[in-house]
């Protein structure tokens, strides 16, 4: 497949040995190009501007912000790119105002390997995605 049709993604995590296993998963999808990456906020927003990435993979804290900060401020300078969270903790309440901000899609780190190219051509085709640890955290909200 051509990189023109390929699905654009940024991924913006802390730690780098985190950044380089998501990109080498991503890699290995056809229809996946990795066109960078972001340690902070600063970073993401400057490649975000000039790459224009399809989809940003963006750790629950990008500092030195959380991830529905963050999302609300990509929102908040027009930028349309599908936003999947990745997250060690499944807070309801972040993933819910994760959503809110604009996120697409929300997803434990140790379900990368299975659901990340799902969650990323889902969200890509307009769709919200949960894993099935998000979606179980995210459904056990207390009302």
């Amino acid at each position: 497949m051509t990189d023109a049709k390929s699905i654009r993604v940024l991924i913006a995590d802390d730690f780098k040995v985190l950044r380089d296993v998501i990109r080498l998963h991503l890699e290995r999808a056809e229809d996946m190009n990795v066109v960078d990456d972001a340690p902070d906020l600063n970073d993401a927003l400057e490649l975000i501007k000039t790459l224009r990435p399809d989809v940003v993979i963006m750790n629950d804290y990008l500092p030195p912000i959380d991830s529905a900060h963050a999302t609300a401020r990509f929102r908040e300078l027009g930028f349309t790119a599908a936003i999947v969270i990745i997250s060690m903790h499944l807070e309801p309440d972040l993933i819910h105002r994760s959503f809110l901000s604009g996120a697409n899609g929300f997803m434990h780190k140790d379900e990368i390997d299975k659901y990340l190219v799902d969650a990323i051509r889902a969200v890509h085709q307009g769709e919200r995605y949960l894993s099935p640890s998000a979606r179980d955290a995210y459904n056990n909200i207390q009302k």
